[in-house]
């Protein structure tokens, strides 16, 4: 397994509380200092798994392809670190640019904190080495 650098790779979240049955926009800019986003997961056991990712962009691109079902991007904690993101076989370039999510759960029940981790890094070739081990 490659040994990585602290500095090679960051975890970025972004939360948004949802608070009803209504599509929701997530907007973030990605840390200036990575230049590949290479994974995305979402670390809520309360989003149904009926929730829609309605889009995904960077620089107004789809990330991923619309209406995509979140629940393939779900994670726990009881999986292991370096398999609980959704990760591109090519790394999406950004380098501080806006991140919008629009998310969506058909069947919202009560209010919980979705929270979106990105897997940002400078060294695709390090990290994809750890997750795809």
């Amino acid at each position: 397994m490659t040994e990585l650098s602290k500095t090679s790779f960051i975890i970025q979240c972004i939360d948004k509380v949802i608070v009803n049955d209504k599509v929701h926009e997530l907007k973030e800019e990605l840390d200036k200092d990575y230049k590949y986003l290479v994974g995305i997961a979402i670390s809520n056991t309360n989003a149904s798994e009926k929730s829609i990712l309605e889009q995904v962009k960077i620089k107004g691109m789809d990330v991923l392809p619309e209406r995509f079902e979140a629940s393939h991007v779900m994670s726990s904690g009881s999986v292991a670190p370096n398999k609980r993101f959704f990760s591109w076989f090519k790394p999406v370039p950004v380098s501080g640019d806006e991140m919008t999510i629009k998310f969506y759960d058909p069947s919202w029940s009560s209010n919980y904190n979705l929270q979106v981790q990105l897997l940002l890094t400078n060294n695709p070739e390090e990290i994809i080495n750890v997750l795809f081990a």
